[in-house]
């Protein structure tokens, strides 16, 4: 895989600006890793959806999103922070601000974690039946919050590696965490088919044990770099605190807005059309959303070097990666769209079984958002490395409510289709106004500069 990698860098790389092929170079590892990720996860979930059925499917994917969208509400994505600051101390040369500062969020993502299962165990004693059908998970759920709370701590491990671009032990160990993980859970649903609750203890025993080797690992990993730093005080970064507060609070914010629109739908889908819609529009999305595979390592790559750019004020090289390796992919994304205009019903049938024909529909639309996240895969990155957190609040806010309204005016006729639909049209106004609104910020600062 990765000298087929390799050998497709270096046809195109004659093509590409030096920002362009960095970039490229850093995701080689990273691509690797989702690839493995996603089709493993993709294979977990085909075997899980037709062992279980479509009921089952559904209240499970239900209670993910109802804890996923707690813990996002309450998670301070301080990985993404400490890039954003951290560039500027290593560009700088001050390991020392940057070992304080990982110490700082790491304090703090602890204390996030535990408000975060207190907050998942009230609602669920208070307001259980209210989110979920299935009665008797609650402990379940409670303790699926302690193993997604990990990635409150995988945010500031990762942010790490991408910040001093060491993406290869992470992705290795992410590799064969992901394939244990496939292993247990695929062996326990052929084990004990039917049976829900192993199936969903063993999911949440193989996420914990994956949130905790991955995050001892990466310390591991860069343990040479910031030992030397450990004595270091608060002090040292406290003058700089007061912006980093601002953007860590505006930059939540904002994730937990596109929390709202990723676990969201699936929660308002449930409580106006039941479990079994959620479990067609969940395979549609899993199926649809694969595609980003191929943009995930990007996106994660090119945030450091945005932020690194920035800091020297290199703009033109920016516009230039940008507009290269988005024009390079918009005629094979039309192509492929119309391709799956004509199979979308014959590719979910054909994987999931006759049970899930229901969502081929949702799944091209699904797949029209996808296809659109990969070519603009560039925009929230560059949004969040320019600061421009205000903007993000204002544009989430606005497609939470255009997604919305669609959706409650679609899914009574179209159900999980009409929910798609709904995710589409926010996915569309988050996409577009991001690339508007950052370009013309980039032109200003370089107006600026000139």
């Amino acid at each position: 895989m990765k000298k087929i990698l390799e050998k497709a860098k270096t046809g195109i790389g004659k093509n590409l600006d030096l920002e362009s092929r960095q970039l490229f170079k850093n995701s080689t590892w990273i691509f690797i890793s989702n690839f493995v990720g996603i089709g493993l996860a993709f294979l977990r979930s085909v075997v899980v959806a037709r062992i279980l059925g479509a009921e089952s499917f559904g209240s499970y994917a239900i209670v993910v999103a109802f804890v996923g969208m707690i813990q996002e509400f309450l998670n301070l994505n301080l990985g993404t922070a400490l890039i954003k600051f951290g560039a500027s101390y290593h560009h700088d040369g001050r390991t020392d601000k940057l070992t304080v500062l990982a110490k700082t969020f790491l304090k703090t993502s602890l204390i996030t974690m535990l408000v975060s299962i207190a907050a998942v165990a009230c609602i669920s004693f208070f307001s259980y039946e209210r989110f979920i059908s299935r009665p008797g998970l609650e402990l379940f759920v409670v303790l699926y919050a302690v193993a997604g709370g990990t990635r409150y701590f995988n945010s500031i491990g990762n942010g790490m590696l991408r910040l001093y671009y060491r993406f290869k032990l992470n992705s290795v160990i992410q590799i064969i965490m992901d394939v244990v993980e496939s292993v247990l859970v695929i062996s326990v649903v052929l084990l004990f088919p039917k049976n829900f609750e192993i199936f969903f203890a063993t999911v949440i025993a193989a996420a914990f044990l994956n949130g905790l080797i991955c995050n001892v690992m990466a310390w591991w990993e860069l343990r040479g770099e910031f030992s030397p730093y450990a004595h270091c005080k608060y002090s040292l970064i406290q003058p700089d605190m007061k912006g980093v507060r601002k953007f860590v609070v505006g930059n939540s914010l904002g994730n937990s807005l596109k929390s709202v629109m990723s676990q969201g739908d699936v929660l308002l889908l449930g409580a106006l059309a039941g479990s079994a819609q959620v479990a067609f529009y969940a395979v549609a999305k899993k199926l649809g959303y694969a595609v980003l595979v191929l943009t995930d390592p990007l996106m994660n790559s090119v945030f450091p070097q945005f932020s690194k750019l920035l800091a020297a004020r290199k703009f033109t090289e920016i516009k230039t990666m940008l507009r290269k390796i988005t024009t390079a992919a918009v005629v094979p994304a039309l192509a492929f769209l119309v391709f799956a205009y004509f199979l979308n019903e014959w590719v979910v049938t054909l994987i999931f079984g006759k049970e899930y024909t229901a969502a081929g529909p949702p799944f091209f639309w699904h797949l029209v958002g996808a296809v659109f996240s990969t070519l603009v895969f560039w925009t929230l990155p560059l949004v969040q490395s320019l600061g421009l957190i205000g903007l993000r609040l204002k544009i989430y806010t606005l497609a939470i409510v255009l997604g919305t309204a669609v959706a409650l005016w679609l899914i009574p006729q179209m159900e999980a289709a009409g929910m798609a639909i709904a995710l589409l049209t926010a996915t569309l106004t988050i996409g577009s106004s991001f690339a508007f609104f950052s370009l013309k910020e980039i032109g200003k600062r370089e107006a600026t500069e000139a």
